[in-house]
């Protein structure tokens, strides 16, 4: 078997995210008015150095290896509150596996810690179980002064084939269940992206 021959019949990578792919990516890339800017907005990335939006260690650069291709939208409003979605398409579904198997190990490492700016803020991770795509969790944490909760940032990863894919929202309190409704149709739609599933 001639070397051409096995690379035509390997599934090739998806090295690229289509414009407006992304659930949010629609509305993320809409003009706002001056006032509707002033109220809420968002910011659209591909980098591939930027971290998780789910980062217990808080890196401030990508970890993990394998990465072909990312999108990630952040979305803020003056409430204030904020959401994000993220897609990380890696080179095979080995490489995804193992982002997903280091960010829980993450979780667990880094899930209470004081922030050194403001030693009287506790910040604490949780994981909940999530049934999405090939393996998922709900991920998130809470930030607590005096015993008093400050703020929840609830999240939610699954993985499908060689695709992350990362969900979280401030608002409300620890929900990921709330957060698979877009995660499930996030699995299903890479699925049609070449060699991911």
């Amino acid at each position: 078997m001639t070397l051409s021959l096995v690379l035509a019949l390997s599934p090739a990578t998806a090295s690229e995210i289509p414009k407006n792919f992304l659930l949010t990516e629609p509305e993320a890339r809409q003009r706002l008015t001056s006032e509707e800017a002033a109220e809420m907005g968002y910011e659209i990335s591909d980098k591939l150095t930027k971290p998780l939006e789910l980062n217990p260690c808080v890196h401030r650069k990508a970890v993990d290896r394998g990465r072909a291709a990312a999108r990630t939208i952040t979305r803020w409003t003056s409430a204030p509150s904020g959401s994000s979605e993220q897609l990380v398409l890696y080179k095979n579904a080995r490489a995804a596996h193992t982002a997903f198997t280091s960010l829980l190990a993450e979780a667990k490492k880094c899930a209470r810690k004081s922030d050194p700016a403001s030693p009287n803020l506790k910040i604490q991770w949780r994981t909940s179980k999530a049934k999405v795509g090939d393996e998922a969790i709900g991920m998130g944490f809470q930030t607590k002064q005096d015993g008093d909760v400050n703020q929840t940032i609830t999240g939610l990863v699954a993985r499908k084939g060689s695709a992350l894919m990362i969900y979280t929202t401030t608002e409300g309190e620890w929900r990921p269940g709330g957060l698979t409704k877009d995660a499930k149709k996030m699995a299903a739609k890479v699925c049609k992206l070449r060699g991911v599933c």
